[in-house]
């Protein structure tokens, strides 16, 4: 307890030098980035301590053995050879761990000759070395990614990565403002200062995956230290590396019309969320009926994109990406803020789209769906197998409803809307909340369901008596019922426009 007691006296000692240094740190950039630059320092001694440990500990050994005079000399270069062996094994160890760089399809020069010349002329333009390889990916990146060769944030390895969906939605102009915005930004990262601490914040990331990704005694002594560093940097770094993530964007900004920067901003925002909301729960739908992946979601991306997409879904997707409060959606409110730009607007789909008139044929997109495939197979796979045993659970509950409660109820609920049409599940939702009026968790979801499903003052109802019955159910049960009354509205006001 006298021990305790002592530690806390001197905790509070330094309680007043403590605060004060944070207001210093969080006053001034310049001691920001001269502590983030000591942080990326100490990382590196972590990292290169088992080479600098075989050099001290031969080049010991050595001396000592040349003017060995005792047993004790003697003694001590047989326990620096040990100590140079343990070295070499982690040595070895580091030498082997290398951090994973992007993956994608490969594109040649004569998949897309135009592509390779503009890049050739950009970076010769911005001065930076050479990207060393060009993929093709299955999401909306537009960027060039540096991967360190080795576990220091050094010899980096170039990729530019090409979302396909993403280039559906641009114009040739857009891509050509893209990829000059994507070589500033790296330009920017190779030859200032504060981007270079920003892509070394980035490799310690990368560096701290591979070791966790190929487990070895060096793994289990350098991850704790590197964690350390991790933190430290995200801590100090995170106005620069916010910063650099507007460095593209802000280039595209002051070299071409505002309008061209913004509609590049929309299409990402509008590809990401037809990706996620729309297009690959579809595709996903498949492995309810095939237990491999067989489907081919690129090579008809195209065509598909034509029929599925909605100019008044993407106008909702673009709102919600500016308001939300998600981590992934306050990114981009905060750089719009930064870029000061109000808000987006979707330019819709172009006459004339990116990849047509990239590609000289669509003969990569099937590589692509490969790629797809054997990448996704594990997670589809696993899919099905939970959609059987979803089904059967189904059927089981099915046979007893009229008895069910609680979780089973419950559970019932959920699977409903899987398999059963849109009738059939609201009937189930209906007689599951007329029975469990007393459960906010079922009344919550058979809310939630109703809603969805179109039945407003039913699913509002059930909400409400959710959150009388749970308190901490009230403000997401308010969200949903203020959401879909606002799109409900919305949706009123397109009609009136329609026929006015």
């Amino acid at each position: 307890m006298t021990h305790q007691l002592a530690l806390e006296q001197i905790s509070d000692w330094f309680e007043p030098g403590r605060k004060k240094l944070q207001r210093m740190i969080e006053r001034s950039d310049r001691l920001r980035l001269l502590l983030l630059g000591l942080t990326h320092a100490a990382g590196c001694l972590i990292m290169l301590s088992p080479p600098a440990a075989l050099a001290l500990t031969i080049s010991g050994a050595v001396h000592l053995s040349t003017h060995a005079q005792g047993p004790l000399d003697w003694f001590l270069v047989e326990v620096l050879g040990a100590l140079s062996l343990f070295s070499a094994f982690l040595s070895w160890q580091l030498y082997r761990t290398r951090p994973q760089a992007p993956d994608g399809v490969t594109i040649e020069t004569e998949h897309a000759p135009k592509l390779f010349s503009m890049l050739e002329r950009r970076t010769a333009h911005f001065h930076i070395r050479p990207v060393d390889a060009v993929l093709l990916t299955p999401d909306a990146q537009f960027s060039i990614q540096a991967t360190p060769r080795w576990p220091v944030p050094f010899a980096h390895h170039y990729t530019l990565c090409i979302g396909a969906p993403l280039l559906f939605f641009m114009t040739p102009g857009q891509f050509r403002l893209a990829l000059a915005g994507a070589v500033a930004s790296t330009a920017h990262k190779q030859c200032s200062w504060s981007g270079r601490l920003a892509r070394t914040a980035e490799d310690w990331v990368l560096i701290y995956r591979a070791l966790q990704n190929r487990p070895s005694l060096l793994a289990t002594l350098l991850v704790k230290p590197l964690g350390v560093i991790i933190r430290s940097s995200d801590h100090l770094g995170r106005e620069l590396l916010a910063e650099e993530q507007q460095v593209q964007v802000r280039w595209m900004l002051e070299n071409s019309e505002e309008k061209n920067a913004t509609d590049y901003l929309s299409n990402q925002v509008v590809t990401r969320e037809f990706l996620a909301q729309q297009y690959w729960p579809m595709i996903y739908k498949a492995a309810e009926r095939s237990p491999a992946p067989v489907v081919k979601p690129f090579a008809h991306f195209g065509l598909l994109l034509e029929k599925l997409l909605d100019v008044g879904t993407t106008r909702r997707w673009l709102l919600q990406a500016q308001i939300c409060n998600e981590k992934n959606r306050a990114d981009l409110r905060e750089l719009l803020a930064g870029l000061g730009i109000e808000h987006l607007q979707w330019p819709g789909l172009p006459e004339d789209n990116a990849f047509h008139s990239i590609f000289t044929s669509t003969a990569i997109l099937k590589s692509l769906d490969t790629y797809w495939q054997s990448t996704i197979e594990s997670e589809w796979t696993e899919r099905h197998r939970k959609f059987c045993q979803d089904r059967l659970r189904f059927e089981k509950l099915q046979a007893r409803a009229h008895q069910l409660r609680g979780n089973s109820a419950l559970r019932y609920v959920q699977l409903a809307a899987r398999f059963l049409d849109r009738d059939q599940a609201i009937a189930v939702c209906r007689a599951m909340y007329d029975t469990n009026q007393d459960d906010a968790n079922l009344c919550f979801t058979s809310g939630r369901e109703l809603l969805i499903a179109g039945c407003i003052k039913e699913g509002c109802a059930a909400l409400q008596r959710a959150s009388e019955l749970d308190s901490s159910l009230a403000n997401h049960a308010h969200a949903l019922i203020n959401e879909h009354q606002q799109a409900k509205s919305e949706e009123g006001d397109q009609q009136r426009a329609a026929f006015g």
